[in-house]
């Protein structure tokens, strides 16, 4: 069969959708029993194999997988990976190779046309390039690759057709975003003093991870809906496009942070400039975001006491997103659990290997469902009362 390559997908890549979770960008350490290691840190075997682009299972493997990842230094992808690398390594049934397209779309599609050169089997794509990622499964389908979309947005139902091996791994993001809302309606249910201009609307800040990202839209659009759902009216969309009567999956123009605590903390900053004594809560797409604002609220004096206090909410469940949970300037995160993804990314090629249907009952997973060829992972609403929930463990490899 010819080889088909993706360069083609540079020019459909005009728009670049982030993926994670979350995603948590930086070095933060998420929540687990490990941390997760960056790049100057002593690695595992595994690990040093796949920074190489060496197998990170043992020679004898019987299947190979290349597996690109949007970014080795996020937080969320940086505990995924290694646990991946970890369980292929325990288990030997798949041979992993992995490759980072630091967050650039140009060297996403340099990974890909490499891949399809060596002709893996399995094909696990952290895809940024939404949308070319019909192109994407059609060309690895072309090439006798199964196609794993890894938390990202979904190829279209007319790719799910057309391929008949490809497959979708993800956490539910529409969960995330009702989870953030229902954190602030319950502090607002319980604090008569949460409208701080005394406008009888909520005046928020809402901080988006990278546009067209079905993470990004669902975490800003169900958490909004969330709060008018509840009977609070929206005000100032504060540094972005006021909005009233929001459905879930709408898209919502609010401040653009790519995910990353430094751009947010320099957003907020220059926001509370002009509207400080308007802001009556913040809305992250993730932890770090969430944490970067609370920088710069504390950098104003936020959080000295109950009249200065902004509810902030994120998406992750990191270990400094816990920590500012257990101080009391984060209000609320979820729970996007590295370990499951990657643990459910690598029982997809599991089973498929030994013959057998990936189903909800084959998966095994608490929080795990199939719908089809997709495969969802629940989030875990994380606040004061359970943040001891927001664990796991990066160096467990059953799956």
């Amino acid at each position: 069969m010819k080889r088909k390559t993706i360069s083609v997908l540079l020019s459909l890549g005009l728009i670049a959708a982030m993926v994670t979770g979350c995603s948590s960008q930086g070095t933060e350490e998420t929540a687990g029993t490990e941390p997760a290691q960056t790049e100057t840190e002593e690695a595992t075997d595994a690990e040093e194999a796949a920074d190489s682009g060496e197998a990170a299972a043992s020679d004898g493997a019987s299947a190979t997988a290349g597996v690109i990842w949007y970014n080795f230094a996020d937080t969320f992808i940086a505990n995924a990976r290694q646990c991946l690398n970890n369980v292929a390594a325990a288990d030997g049934t798949i041979e992993i190779s992995d490759a980072d397209s630091q967050n650039d779309i140009a060297t996403q599609d340099n990974n890909l046309n490499n891949f399809i050169t060596q002709k893996p089997k399995y094909l696990v794509i952290n895809n940024i390039n939404n949308p070319a990622a019909d192109t994407i499964a059609a060309t690895c389908t072309e090439n006798g690759i199964v196609p794993i979309f890894a938390n990202t947005t979904s190829p279209s139902d007319a790719a799910y057709e057309a391929n008949p091996d490809l497959w979708y791994v993800s956490s539910v993001s529409e969960q995330s975003g009702e989870n953030m809302g229902n954190s602030i309606v319950e502090y607002f249910n319980t604090h008569d003093n949460w409208d701080r201009n005394g406008n009888g609307k909520v005046d928020f800040i809402l901080l988006q991870g990278m546009q067209t990202f079905s993470d990004t839209i669902n975490r800003s659009s169900y958490s909004l809906a969330t709060i008018e759902a509840a009977g609070y009216e929206l005000g100032t969309n504060i540094g972005g496009d006021d909005v009233t009567g929001v459905q879930g999956g709408d898209s919502i123009n609010g401040v653009l942070c790519n995910f990353s605590r430094s751009e947010a903390q320099t957003n907020v900053e220059a926001l509370i400039a002009n509207y400080g004594d308007d802001i009556d809560c913040i809305l992250a797409d993730n932890d770090d975001e969430a944490l970067g604002a609370i920088a710069a609220l504390q950098a104003h004096g936020y959080f000295t006491a109950d009249s200065n206090y902004i509810p902030v909410v994120g998406v992750d469940a990191t270990v400094a997103g816990c920590e500012a949970i257990n101080n009391g300037t984060l209000l609320g995160t979820s729970l996007n659990n590295p370990v499951k993804l990657a643990k459910a990314v690598y029982k997809v090629m599991y089973l498929l290997e030994n013959g057998e249907e990936v189903t909800t009952e084959s998966m095994g997973m608490d929080g795990v469902s199939v719908e089809g060829h997709k495969v969802l992972i629940d989030y875990i609403a994380i606040s004061a009362d359970n943040v001891d929930e927001a664990s796991y463990d990066i160096n467990d490899t059953n799956f």
